[in-house]
């Protein structure tokens, strides 16, 4: 659908004096149609769903990304809601091409402004196995949206935090790696976004440069020596991009690294003599994204350490470490090492050792920690209800609890909370809801009636216009 609001006049005049060779295409392809994109969850699927119109792979995906022909409804695509695959513009998935720097061991990762969780669930997938990773969003209303995200996402080694920079940046070298994707004046997404064009200002700009400047001058100090920090933003100016990159390293000591793995499809940013990155809509098929990698440097003689290969003497947090109890044992995978913990006395968390530790560090320094790990069970009265994150965890033992398969309609109204009608045969208790094999959450089979156990913040709202948009094979207007 075209957008209303035409392009500030004087982001045009700037765009033609940073750009004057190119200020004509850019400006035209911010006025056309901008492309969908979607990015698999590499643990839960090999392959993307069939019914996806999908039109050819995102190059610098790491064979995760492809583009879409159209814009399909995905609130009523029940592969959606299961953590399947997730949303994501092609030019935020530029992130992957860090991939050769990761290296093989497990790392203590951070994505500080990590709302909506687009770049986080890619993070999960192109870390080390056993690494761990911090999701931070200031905004609190946003960090539960986050939460959701990460949960459908099904990663055990994800922490939830809500809480700003600097309290972060006290946890002295405590990441191997930092994403900051800063707040910015939205420049690279006035294509599709009529707010980005309604709010922008030159004014803007400049507080979004001071704001980026203080975030990257607060959480510097929890990077540890030898680490990485990625610097992005969905904006084009030269202000609040390669002035940043310049700050880092002639204020910082940062060091400019090179991203080959993004140089076949995009060169670096002729702006700045450091190596950085500008997804440009008019050069390439996504919206406009600013990448910069650059390392701490590390003593002399050292490698870059993980912080995730042995824990810190920590404070007591505030989570307590107990024993499970042992009907709940066989709903998960064995791992090693795995912890559990209570929260607020009624609810178990099963989490990965290095997770437990990090959480440790976190509750120490009173950081408010929205989830962590993997949420397994709620006590009510004398039973253990299982939680939803559960039933999309990669650590659910999948023959634990009797699965019931759904057509399309019948999960789209379980996801909006409706009664459900079960199979005769099927068991009383426990039941996990599926759709093509793959696990949405939980009901209560009671004989008689059925009590859907999906959660309330996650249902389908206006669940008659999903299905009439199904039926119609309409794209939707972020109807949940």
């Amino acid at each position: 659908m075209p957008l209303t609001t035409p392009l500030p006049a004087e982001f045009a005049r700037l765009i033609q004096q940073l750009l004057p060779e190119e200020a004509e295409a850019l400006l035209g392809a911010l006025e056309g149609e901008a492309s969908v994109s979607v990015r698999r969850n590499a643990a839960k699927c090999a392959a993307l769903p069939s019914e996806l119109p999908l039109a050819g792979l995102v190059a610098w995906s790491q064979g995760l990304g492809y583009y879409l022909s159209r814009r399909p409804s995905f609130t009523a695509d029940p592969l959606w809601h299961a953590g399947q695959y997730y949303v994501q513009e092609a030019s935020s998935m530029t992130l992957a091409a860090i991939s050769p720097y990761l290296g093989e061991e497990p790392l203590v990762a951070l994505d500080l402004c990590a709302a909506p969780g687009g770049k986080s669930t890619l993070l999960l997938d192109l870390l080390p196995a056993g690494s761990t990773l911090v999701s931070n969003e200031y905004v609190r209303s946003r960090a539960h949206i986050l939460t959701e995200n990460l949960q459908k996402w099904g990663s055990p080694y994800s922490i939830v935090t809500s809480t700003d920079a600097a309290s972060l940046g006290r946890m002295r070298s405590s990441y191997d790696l930092i994403l900051v994707d800063a707040p910015c004046s939205g420049e690279g997404m006035m294509r599709k976004d009529e707010e980005a064009r309604r709010q922008w200002s030159p004014q803007l700009v400049s507080q979004c440069a001071a704001l980026q400047r203080s975030i990257l001058e607060d959480i510097w100090p929890a990077l540890a020596p030898g680490g990485l920090l990625v610097y992005s933003t969905c904006t084009l100016n030269g202000q609040e991009d390669e002035a940043q990159v310049a700050y880092l390293v002639e204020e910082l000591g940062a060091e400019p690294l090179g991203l080959q793995a993004l140089e076949p499809f995009v060169a670096p940013s002729a702006l700045s003599p450091y190596p950085c990155y500008r997804m440009m809509p008019h050069r390439t098929r996504g919206e406009g994204l600013f990448l910069a990698l650059l390392g701490k440097p590390a003593a002399e003689g050292t490698s870059r350490p993980s912080t995730a290969r042995k824990g810190k003497a920590t404070k007591a947090g505030r989570s307590a470490s107990v024993k499970p109890p042992k009907e709940l044992l066989p709903w998960l995978k064995p791992i090693p090492e795995l912890q559990w913990r209570t929260l607020e006395e009624t609810r178990l968390l099963a989490l990965p050792a290095p997770t437990a530790r990090l959480l440790e560090e976190l509750e120490a320094l009173r950081i408010p920690v929205l989830s962590a790990g993997l949420q397994v069970a709620e006590l009510k009265g004398r039973d253990w209800l299982p939680q939803p994150a559960l039933a999309l965890s990669q650590l659910l033992a999948q023959e634990a609890f009797p699965r019931v398969e759904l057509t399309r309609e019948e999960c789209l109204r379980y996801l909006a909370g409706e009664a459900l009608t079960l199979p005769p045969e099927t068991p009383r208790g426990f039941v996990l809801i599926a759709y093509q094999g793959a696990p949405l959450g939980f009901a209560k089979h009671l004989g008689n009636r059925t009590n859907n156990l999906y959660p309330q913040p996650w249902r389908i709202r206006q669940l008659d216009a999903v299905l009439r948009r199904l039926e119609e094979s309409q794209p939707e207007e972020d109807v949940q």
